[in-house]
């Protein structure tokens, strides 16, 4: 009797369980959609007000919509639905009606009064203001006199703010195309030792919107006074574009003190733009054996650098104790053609390693008019 009731009362319980996840689902799902719903209709208030504007006031900006934009765009919510009606106008109206009004707001200091009160606010709030301009890099166009305070302020952010608001801090300035602000910020990251992972720092700095290759330059100037973290994702920005540093690279590329993750991004970087005094650097980084990560890199990128020098070296480098190093030799032969050779002086002990990675190679990179693998392996 006790174990029925028991029984009873799990059931029920289970029951009251399933019932509470199905009204909280509900209430969820209840309140995803109001916010939609209010999200598209504040959206269509700020597209019918922004049009009226402009052309009901042509040429001038009426004090009532200073106002609104004022009181209104200090809260979050009116500020994604501020922006969505700016996309939606440019896109319906052109970058000259998008422009134009654009133009007036900075004349009318909207948005320097608006990064003042942001200033003011909680962390993820002044991450999606410097978010929003990203997205409008009109807000800041020229570096003088308004926008300059504007993207002062904007900055200061980054001192009590964490690492999500300041690296949308970052992209704005990318956007904006503000050398001096960016090094500013990176000169704070790597005096702090923020982290951020060298991929997403060399993504926003793609991002620029004047001359990469100046950037570039001064970024590099940096190198002796940043820390590591900083550096390697400058060089994994320059490796996405620039041919132009491979005289630049090169010693540090010489220096075995060197931070081996700097080395190795500086590796790949030879990797994409081949260079021939960096051949017999990448040779010698192949041979060594006290950092396989490094002679694995070097075996993946003198695949750039072809001769018969490159050759020697992958074709000794099948018989190394590290599978990496074996697999990048034996991809980078697969890629220059070297298939015969490099199967025939391999020792026996990593002939089955070779044979099988050409044999992939082969199929995957489409080169089996320079040899039939097959006949090498009877």
């Amino acid at each position: 009797m006790i174990n029925d009731i028991r029984i009873h009362l799990a059931i029920i319980m289970y029951m009251g369980g399933c019932l509470s996840l199905m009204i909280y689902n509900a209430i969820v799902i209840f309140h995803k959609r109001s916010i939609r719903r209010a999200m598209l209709y504040n959206t269509d208030k700020w597209i019918k007000t922004i049009h009226q504007q402009l052309t009901d006031n042509i040429g001038t900006f009426t004090k009532k919509h200073e106002k609104h934009l004022v009181k209104s765009l200090s809260y979050v919510e009116n500020l994604i639905a501020f922006s969505n009606a700016l996309n939606y106008l440019k896109l319906e109206y052109g970058n000259n009606f998008y422009n134009e009004y654009m133009d007036m707001l900075v004349q009318r200091k909207i948005f320097l009064i608006l990064a003042v009160a942001y200033k003011k606010k909680k962390n993820e709030e002044r991450a999606y203001f410097a978010y929003f301009v990203a997205q409008h890099p009109l807000v800041a166009k020229n570096t003088g006199g308004i926008c300059t305070h504007t993207i002062d302020t904007m900055v200061s952010y980054i001192e009590s703010s964490d690492i999500y608001c300041r690296v949308n801090v970052l992209k704005a300035l990318c956007t904006i195309g503000d050398i001096h602000g960016i090094i500013n910020i990176l000169q704070f990251f790597s005096d702090k030792f923020y982290f951020i992972h060298h991929k997403l720092l060399a993504e926003d700095l793609f991002s620029f919107a004047g001359d990469k290759e100046v950037l570039a330059l001064y970024l590099w100037g940096k190198y002796k006074v940043w820390n590591n973290n900083i550096i390697l994702g400058v060089i994994t920005f320059i490796t996405m574009f620039s041919d132009g540093f491979t005289n630049a690279f090169l010693p540090v590329l010489q220096n075995p003190l060197a931070n081996a993750e700097i080395r190795i991004a500086i590796i790949r970087y030879y990797s994409k733009y081949s260079f021939s005094p960096a051949q017999s650097i990448l040779v010698e980084y192949l041979n060594q054996t006290d950092n396989y990560d490094i002679a694995a890199e070097a075996a993946s990128a003198l695949r750039s650098h072809p001769g018969n020098v490159t050759t020697i070296a992958l074709t000794s480098a099948l018989q190394s104790d590290n599978w990496y190093v074996r697999y990048n030799a034996a991809a980078s032969l697969a890629e220059l053609g070297e298939f015969s050779n490099s199967i025939i002086n391999a020792s026996p002990d990593s002939n089955s390693d070779a044979i099988q990675i050409i044999q992939y190679m082969v199929e995957h990179i489409g080169v089996e008019k320079h040899m039939n693998v097959s006949e090498l392996i009877i």
